[in-house]
């Protein structure tokens, strides 16, 4: 009885590289010729565009600044105000009358006025207009009622039995009774703006 002879089993197709056609054992996932990947499913590379567009805009931005400043640098300078010198007068040449400053006016003084002098131990009726403590005082008062026309004088009270202590007295004219004193204060009384009619005494002894 002859024997059957049993067909050799195929040999198994082996792994090849899709790019060079290199032998590939089962496990391996590069090839080792041409470095391709055989299994490996290979990420393709991120995008470098939302990078690339923030380093643009942060150097735009630089930009801008770096600009604004050469702008403010290269501005104008600011102009000093020079102080101008005071001119000196020149003196004036030999025979030359030499200016003088003219002196500024001064008011004058307004002329004391004469006075009216009450005659010694007479005892009249008169206007008394304004009393000041001090003589200087009652000076000026009478001074600028005799500069509107009414005509004045002094009495030092402490010589009159009817005046009160310690006063000087502008008073003015004499009149033998009260009736006509009073009738002269209405006259006057515009310019001096009061007064009375008062009968004077003098001082006994």
């Amino acid at each position: 009885m002859s024997a059957v002879e049993t067909p050799p089993p195929e040999a198994p197709t082996g792994r090849r590289c899709p790019r060079c056609v290199a032998s590939l054992t089962p496990e391996q996932e590069w090839c080792l010729s041409c470095g391709a990947a055989v299994a490996t499913q290979v990420a393709s590379p991120r995008g470098w565009a939302v990078p690339l567009a923030g380093v643009g805009l942060l150097l735009a931005i630089a930009a801008v600044a770096l600009i604004l400043a050469l702008v403010e640098l290269a501005g104008p300078a600011e102009r000093v105000t020079e102080a101008t010198p005071t001119p000196t007068p020149t003196p004036p040449a030999a025979g030359e009358p030499t200016a003088t400053p003219s002196a500024s006016a001064t008011p004058s003084p307004a002329p004391a006025a004469d006075l009216q002098e009450w005659p010694e131990g007479e005892s009249a009726w008169t206007l008394v207009l304004n009393s000041s403590g001090t003589r200087e005082d009652a000076r000026r008062l009478a001074d600028e009622l005799a500069a509107k026309g009414v005509p004045v004088g002094i009495l030092d009270s402490n010589d009159f039995e009817s005046l009160g202590p310690d006063s000087f007295v502008i008073f003015s004219g004499r009149y033998p009774s009260r009736a006509e004193a009073e009738e002269a204060l209405a006259t006057v009384r515009p310019q001096s703006g009061g007064g009375s009619a008062r009968r004077i005494v003098p001082k006994s002894g």
